[in-house]
């Protein structure tokens, strides 16, 4: 049997990075794999590699939080700007680098991690802080796993629906070492993968600190990333359950009205529960967030008239204050609206002055409240426990018809709530896609977009919302293996 060679790992006795921020670091990391059972004998030397391994989640630092709102209708590449094209307008192809990063990431990250992990078996005196930091290993094993699911495979919900397949591939599920590095690898199922990432969580949270520990991974970041997997998963009253042990016990509150629009110039705030920590010297660069959406900076991204058209209905929804104004005077054409472009350098306004030092935002509670009003419409809690979710949220956003959700609500009011409050955090398009609903960028009105007509509108099941797989893994195979392995609508070349 073929399978797929591994790609992009480090060696043993590669580089575990520095780990992230002057508050991060308990004890800076010795910079290498353990090689050997003498590498790790003690908590501390668990606790360096367990802060290198957290370097292995710095792509929340560039544009990768973007994907999933660039491919959906809210934010669009600048015109003439190169650096989110591939997503936006969907053309990427096997022999691009761009489309490898998430999968070589995986990889790398479980390659380190397992080879860690298996020198945990030498530390002598093992007790609840060793079992704590193996628990933050497996979180951030599956957080990567996560997000490059999302990439290379289609979404739980979308399997054996459309033209998408029941036994659908995703990635690898990358559990232990191999016994040869150089081996070849075959992608598993996507319903596979998920169960593993569950199973992973499910196994490892309870022993996660539930303290507030800024920069790292907690107990209660462990809860979110189940409520979304549970979510994902159609789980609806696990999703529920989770999401309301967030709200109820983690000890986190909501933004204000008056707050909203600040947290972001801040970091470790109410609703933050992990955040990817910067500093001057640990940040990323010039192709960060903050000068990656700013209109000083790379002005890679900005948002779509459509969205803008959203303010006109709620002008006093704090939501849009992150969505600031910028001016081209070099546009193309005259007589038309787009001189006015709005970015959301709000969100990621850089800190103290700085575009290069901003931390995302992974888990906040806003996204637990959004979270919990979904699955208790679909799930046995029902409408009424879940309006009161919706609108508690709504009710620290505008003064526009606060209340209006007591009433009642929908998927259509949950999915309008998620556009506004996780803008530029990277879930719009898949929000659409896990509800079998497309993508739409032009309905004949003056609802505007870049892209080619042929992506006005993107269906669920449309083959170029995934990655193909990279043309140096291909060729290592047969042509049976290759038609099995690529994803659906990509060849070699």
């Amino acid at each position: 049997m073929k399978f797929f060679k591994k790609i992009g790992l480090l060696v043993i006795g590669g580089l575990f990075a520095a780990g992230c921020g002057n508050n991060f670091l308990d004890i800076k990391p010795t910079g290498s794999v353990p090689v050997d059972k003498d590498m790790i004998r003690t908590n501390a030397q668990l606790r360096s590699a367990v802060n290198g391994a957290y370097t292995y989640l710095e792509y929340y630092r560039y544009s990768s939080m973007l994907d999933g709102d660039v491919m959906g209708d809210d934010l669009q590449s600048c015109y003439g700007n190169y650096r989110m094209e591939l997503f936006y307008d969907l053309t990427q192809r096997s022999v691009n680098y761009t489309n490898m990063t998430l999968w070589s990431r995986l990889y790398s990250t479980a390659y380190d991690i397992n080879t860690v992990l298996n020198q945990v078996q030498y530390i002598e005196n093992q007790n609840a802080e060793t079992e704590a930091m193996v628990a933050e290993l497996r979180f951030i094993r599956a957080l990567v796993h996560w997000d490059a699911s999302l990439r290379y495979g289609p979404l739980p919900s979308n399997l054996g629906k459309g033209k998408i397949k029941e036994d659908a591939l995703g990635v690898m599920i990358t559990d232990k070492l191999p016994e040869d590095i150089q081996g070849m690898y075959y992608r598993d199922k996507v319903s596979d993968v998920f169960a593993f990432m569950i199973r992973e969580m499910e196994e490892c949270v309870d022993k996660l600190p539930a303290e507030h520990r800024n920069g790292y991974l907690n107990y209660w970041a462990g809860r979110m990333f189940m409520a979304r997997l549970y979510l994902y998963t159609e789980q609806w009253d696990k999703a529920f359950q989770c999401a309301k042990e967030v709200i109820d016990d983690g000890g986190y509150s909501l933004y204000s009205q008056e707050q909203y629009v600040k947290a972001w110039q801040q970091t470790y705030t109410s609703e933050s529960i992990f955040e990817m920590p910067t500093t001057e010297s640990d940040n990323g660069s010039w192709d960060g967030l903050s000068y990656f959406v700013s209109p000083n900076g790379y002005w890679s991204v900005m948002a779509s008239l459509e969205f803008m058209q959203l303010r006109n209905s709620d002008p006093k929804d704090v939501r849009f204050g992150v969505v600031q104004y910028g001016w081209w005077d070099w546009l193309p054409w005259e007589d038309n609206d787009w001189d006015e472009c709005y970015f959301i350098s709000g969100k990621y306004p850089g800190r103290d002055g700085n575009p290069l030092v901003c931390n995302p935002k992974i888990f906040r509670l806003s996204e637990a409240y959004l979270i919990a009003a979904e699955a208790a419409l679909r799930g046995s809690e029902g409408v009424r426990t879940g309006s009161y979710y919706l609108s508690e949220l709504r009710r620290n956003r505008t003064t526009t018809d606060p209340d209006k959700y007591d009433a009642g609500y929908d998927l259509d009011d949950v999915l309008y709530e998620r556009r506004l409050e996780l803008l530029g955090e990277g879930h719009r398009a898949f929000d659409l896609w896990r509800n079998q609903r497309p993508v739409v960028r032009y309905d004949g009105s003056r609802t505007f977009h870049w892209c080619p007509r042929e992506l006005d509108e993107i269906a669920f099941d449309d083959h170029r919302i995934l990655l193909p797989i990279a043309v140096r893994e291909l060729e290592l195979m047969s042509a049976e293996d290759r038609a099995t392995q690529q994803n659906p609508g990509y060849g070699l070349y």
